[in-house]
């Protein structure tokens, strides 16, 4: 499609890493649906909303994709099957007898060895076991892993999205984000202000890295950089020492206005 075309380097890497992953893999199309879009407005910047009720059921799954252009598509979901599960999702657009690729959201179901319903009824145990903040985060892997991209949602991603809201902290009970952070005081009084705990399964699938983002207020030199970063890691993990379970280590990103996050990448181990 025109607007992938004109840019379509970034598409070309993701490509080319999915059909790494993905080689030698059976392809399949499990889920079709037709999104109309035909009576929106050139240029319009709202979210283009879409209901698709499922065939001999009381399920739907709901699609809010914001600024489409006018037009008529299909959301395609094709799985990889294989040692490593992938999904393919394709956004497509109709131009004549032509179906153009309009968007492309692959990613991993499974995550070191687990797909995203191991994670889901393993956070309702850690939940039921008094483990909020882990299960918080296994709630959240679970989401991503069952997703099929981020602008599509369904009566079963809902479930478990209330369940992850009726099982969060106290701390969490609103959310997290840049305009409602978390406040974490470390052992000598400083404070972070995370706007971000969740997971991310390594490159290579094998484990999942607890991901952490917090508001910095200026930028440092690399060594000191550092030193905050694992300051952060340290503040929350001390004060909730339960995220240390499961996870292969922990990646921390600063985030500092007008400016590049600044990432470090930490074993448990480091982190006292």
């Amino acid at each position: 499609a025109p607007d992938i075309a004109s840019n379509f380097d970034p598409t070309v890497f993701v490509i080319h890493q999915t059909a790494t992953a993905t080689a030698g893999e059976t392809l399949r199309v499990t889920q079709l649906y037709r999104l109309d879009a035909s009576s929106r407005k050139a240029g319009d910047t709202t979210e283009a909303d879409f209901g698709c009720a499922l065939s001999g059921s009381t399920s739907e799954v709901d699609f809010g994709i914001p600024g489409l252009p006018p037009g008529v598509y299909a959301f395609a979901i094709v799985e990889a099957a294989g040692e490593r599960p992938w999904l393919l999702p394709v956004l497509l657009l109709q131009q004549g007898s032509a179906w153009k690729m309009a968007g492309f959201y692959p990613h991993s179901r499974t995550a070191a060895g687990h797909d995203g319903l191991w994670y889901w009824t393993t956070a309702r145990a850690d939940a039921k076991a008094g483990k909020k903040w882990l299960a918080w985060v296994l709630y959240g892997e679970a989401d991503q892993l069952l997703r099929p991209a981020n602008f599509v949602t369904s009566t079963h991603l809902d479930q478990l999205r209330s369940e992850r809201h009726s099982n969060a902290p106290g701390e969490l009970s609103e959310g997290i984000a840049g305009d409602n952070p978390l406040v974490i005081k470390a052992k000598d009084g400083s404070e972070f202000h995370f706007t971000s705990v969740g997971s991310l399964a390594t490159d290579d699938g094998k484990g999942v890295d607890l991901v952490l983002r917090y508001r910095a207020d200026s930028a440092l030199g690399t060594d000191a950089a550092r030193a905050r970063n694992v300051a952060a890691a340290s503040a929350l993990l001390t004060a909730h020492p339960e995220l240390r379970e499961g996870f292969s280590g922990v990646s921390v990103f600063a985030d500092i206005s007008g400016q590049p996050p600044f990432a470090t990448e930490l074993n448990l181990a480091e982190i006292h």
